[in-house]
């Protein structure tokens, strides 16, 4: 889980601040763009804390995908975002990183209470894979 939670973040960090500079859609900072997806792990994280049984597992799948569908949005976002200098990627870096673990916080127990759970992985798991393509 701790692996799990690590991946994520150095992707969230290395993909929103490697942005390539190009035109940005206005408001479409770095931050901006960061503080949305850390609060879609956060939704993912409460969708996850909501699985239960077999019927809440079920319908936390549409849910994911909507969630999921948001993750891309940002990373679509962020590829069109101007790229951040030194000095702007490093305060970036240590907001993104404080963001990131409130939102581990609430999504690595989730995940790892469904992972000693293996009859509603095995519902929630194919709308989970891939997820890192995401960000």
């Amino acid at each position: 889980m701790k692996t799990f939670a690590l991946t994520f973040i150095v992707l969230a960090l290395s993909f929103l601040t490697g942005c390539s500079g190009g035109g940005g859609a206005g408001t479409d900072t770095a931050e901006v763009i960061a503080k949305d997806m850390i609060a879609n792990m956060k939704e993912m994280g409460a969708i996850m804390n909501s699985i239960t049984d077999e019927a809440s597992a079920k319908a936390a799948v549409p849910k994911i995908d909507a969630v999921r569908a948001k993750m891309r949005g940002c990373r679509d976002r962020a590829q069109k975002a101007p790229k951040l200098s030194g000095a702007e990627e490093q305060k970036f870096n240590a907001q993104m990183e404080s963001g990131m673990q409130e939102a581990m916080a609430v999504l690595g127990p989730a995940r790892a209470r469904l992972m000693t759970q293996p009859e509603l992985m095995a519902i929630i798991e194919p709308a989970l894979q891939g997820m890192e393509d995401d960000l």
